[in-house]
């Protein structure tokens, strides 16, 4: 590999860490944020469940208050009605003290009138109703045409300007329309009740005929209203006779509302409770805002944070750069240094033997920080592909054509261990090369690197010569090396014999 493709592969491996760096960071700092979005969004949603369903609750429990009152109105008109008629007698001339009687303890919200077959005034409880013609009333019509009862819808008093509504009575005698018997019914009354109920402002309080047709409602309308073809009708009364939904618009007053409705039973009465919800979920809304005022310093934060911490990764992984940068240089110049010894001291006149020795030295040492350098093993380096880079180097450099083979484990070998270990196998290796194998032999080295246990790697370096004299284990100059450097890697060793010389050792290595 060329220097100029070593350089570009260093580059592009620190560049790569760099924005892996950069991209966990940014990564990490995007999942706090959807972390946050989703538990905030999680408290938002529940909020709104929440809310809603407290609205759908206080329209339920107040429709059926309406509900029940709803009956009581029908049943106090129904009787009223039935013993008035009684107290009229055959000819229809029961006196004013017997009619007051039946109307002791009636509310005040109620109207009374009886009249005959052509539409005369008989009896009111509201003075000057004999001057206000009913005939055109459907309220009478509507008896007068058969039918035993009628419900009316919202109508304007013609006495009094209020808005009513009508219970009325066919009276018949001997089998033939008499006249009627009407109790009207103030929309005060419905005011009173909403009082009863505290809702919100804005919320309402109706009576429905099941036609659509408006009895009654607080805050009182303009006029009749016409509900036949609203959802109420359209959709939800038809599914089911009691109900609650939601209302984005009133179609009296356009106002968002969540209704209520109960069909009266016995009655053609359809009671409404509609709790007026904007002001609900504007109180939810500033709520929701508040809490994102309060939080959004902390998102803030973190994103600064992350920033920062982007800012101090680049900034690292251009120091780091320059720290390589100047390690593969350094490295590099002691290799070129190494060689430029190694010149030299082949043109010394001096021993042959000893040139060998020392260039095999200085071969080992190259060696190794030209394996560094390439590796950009700067803090450790595979002793797997180190061991070989050195040895083979080293036998390179003595000239020998001895065979090495290696069995060999992944051992990570720190920085300050590779040198000694660099010299150790120069030693080792030179000493077979140099002592081991005769003329005509083809020497055979084998070397093989495992872990072992307490976090130490065991070293054996064997061949197939002549074995190690006993006199030679201890003495030279060589062994005292050797020992030395075992003793500088924290370790321990042994030399013997056992079809060539036999170098086992326990080394620290990292």
């Amino acid at each position: 590999m060329g220097s100029r493709e070593v350089k570009l592969r260093r580059f592009l491996g620190e560049r790569w860490a760099s924005i892996s760096a950069i991209h966990a960071a940014i990564g990490l700092m995007l999942v706090f944020l959807a972390l946050f979005v989703a538990i905030f969004a999680y408290f938002i949603a529940a909020g709104v469940r929440q809310t809603q369903q407290n609205l759908e609750d206080r329209s339920r429990a107040a429709a059926q208050v309406v509900a029940t009152n709803a009956y009581w109105i029908s049943e106090v008109a129904n009787q009223t009605l039935r013993r008035i008629d009684t107290v009229l007698g055959p000819q229809m001339l029961g006196d004013s003290n017997s009619i007051q009687g039946v109307l002791n303890g009636l509310p005040s919200v109620v109207e009374i009138y009886v009249i005959d077959a052509q539409a005369n005034t008989i009896y009111a409880t509201v003075p000057g109703a004999s001057s206000v013609s009913v005939a055109d009333r459907e309220y009478f019509t509507a008896l007068r045409d058969g039918a035993d009862f009628y419900t009316s819808p919202m109508i304007v008093s013609r006495l009094t300007g209020d808005h009513i509504f009508v219970f009325s009575k066919r009276v018949e005698r001997n089998n033939v329309f008499a006249g009627a018997i009407m109790v009207s019914y103030s929309d005060q009354l419905l005011a009173d009740l909403l009082q009863t109920l505290d809702l919100d402002a804005g919320s309402t309080v109706s009576l429905v005929r099941d036609d659509g047709q408006l009895m009654a409602r607080f805050p009182i309308p303009d006029g009749p209203v016409d509900l036949s073809a609203t959802p109420l009708f359209t959709q939800h009364l038809p599914a089911a006779p009691q109900g609650t939904y939601t209302s984005a618009s009133s179609p009296v007053d356009g106002i968002a509302r969540v209704v209520s409705y109960s069909k009266v039973e016995g009655t053609s009465i359809v009671a409404l409770a509609s709790v007026a919800s904007a002001a609900v979920w504007g109180s939810f809304r500033a709520a929701v805002l508040t809490v994102l005022l309060i939080v959004s310093p902390i998102i803030l934060g973190l994103g600064l944070g992350c920033w920062w911490i982007v800012v101090l990764l680049r900034r690292d992984s251009r120091q780091a750069a320059e720290m390589t940068m100047l390690l593969q240089e350094i490295h590099h110049r002691i290799k070129n240094n190494m060689q430029s010894v190694q010149a030299l001291v082949g043109m010394q006149d001096i021993p042959d033997t000893t040139k060998r020795d020392l260039r095999s030295r200085f071969s080992a040492m190259a060696a190794m920080h030209e394996h560094i350098y390439k590796h950009d093993g700067y803090a450790s380096v595979d002793a797997k592909s180190l061991v070989p880079a050195i040895v083979d180097e080293v036998v390179t450099a003595y000239g020998s054509d001895a065979k090495v083979t290696y069995t060999l484990s992944s051992v990570q070998v720190g920085r300050d261990q590779a040198t000694p270990l660099a010299l150790l196998l120069s030693e080792l290796v030179t000493n077979c090369l140099k002592y081991a194998f005769g003329q005509g032999v083809t020497g055979h080295i084998s070397i093989s690197l495992s872990s072992a246990e307490n976090g130490m790697t065991t070293l054996i370096v064997r061949d197939n010569g002549i074995g190690l004299p006993e006199v030679s284990r201890t003495g030279s100059m060589g062994m005292r090396l050797v020992k030395g450097v075992v003793s500088q890697l924290g370790g321990e060793h042994v030399f013997c014999n056992d079809g060539g010389a036999v170098f086992e050792a326990k080394l620290r290595l990292s």
